[in-house]
């Protein structure tokens, strides 16, 4: 009996081992992307004062708890939709959406409650489960944040400058400015300032799609198996090192990609 139960556990092992692959070759790839400069002599001496500012600004646990309140604020309204009892309801039931709507409220939180008499709990515990989850991912990333910022200080202000910061951060107006720097582009004002120009942000992109279309029209037109000659089919079997017979099944057929500004903003 304890053979599968090993079995188990070590297919679970080599799971997980190859999840964590693939994030750490995902960061790999994003860390690629932005490779910079190692600081100067001078940079590296003005680290101290930088990390001196940065450290007023973003103190331990300042992030976590910042973007935390952040994501509930944010999470809490979308859920709240998401766990209607009207929009459960239409995933759980083979209706129309309108006989669904016609439903009184009473009613359709009744229908919820036989398909599942814990769904107000459920919604709760899944908010706190995601709040929770991203909330330590942003803790995490504090003290890399904290170090990056630090280093950008060093590089962006001189002697002076930090030393003329940290003078005004002393006092008691720049010290609740330091404090509240950060906090500010999480607040709700901001916020709400930011989604209400969504709509004019997603208006100015136009028509992607035709405007995607237009551009690739001078570009040859993707490939399938089916557009490879003999020689070249010979070729991609010896590059992939499979039979030419199996070829067929492994060269997918290119799919169009949809640019639309919907399915973009989705």
């Amino acid at each position: 009996m304890t053979n599968p139960a090993v079995a188990q556990e070590a297919d679970e092992a080599g799971t997980d081992v190859a999840a964590q692959k693939k994030i750490d070759d995902f960061a790999a790839m994003m860390t690629g992307l932005f490779q910079t400069e190692p600081l100067t002599a001078e940079q590296q001496a003005r680290l101290p004062a930088a990390q001196e500012v940065v450290g007023a600004m973003m103190p331990d646990g300042f992030y976590g708890k910042m973007m935390s309140e952040m994501i509930d604020k944010m999470l809490s309204p979308m859920m709240s939709m998401l766990a209607a009892p009207e929009f459960i309801l239409g995933s759980r039931l083979d209706l129309e959406q309108e006989t669904i709507e016609a439903l009184a409220d009473e009613e359709q939180v009744e229908i919820m409650t036989m398909l599942d008499p814990a769904y107000e709990k459920r919604f709760d515990a899944t908010v706190g489960v995601l709040t929770g989850k991203m909330g330590g991912m942003f803790s995490t990333m504090e003290g890399p944040m904290r170090e990056g910022l630090s280093k950008a200080y060093a590089v962006r202000f001189d002697d002076t400058q930090l030393a003329d910061i940290s003078a005004f951060f002393a006092t008691p107006t720049g010290g609740v400015y330091a404090r509240e720097s950060m906090a500010m582009f999480a607040d709700p004002q901001v916020m709400e300032a930011t989604m209400q120009a969504l709509p004019a942000v997603l208006s100015g992109l136009g028509d992607m799609e035709s405007a995607m279309k237009e551009a690739m029209e001078s570009l040859p037109t993707e490939r399938g198996y089916g557009d490879l000659d003999p020689a070249e089919r010979a070729r991609l079997a010896a590059l992939l090192e499979v039979d030419a017979e199996s070829l067929r099944e492994i060269v997918k057929p290119p799919k169009p990609m949809d640019w639309s500004v919907e399915d973009q903003a989705m």
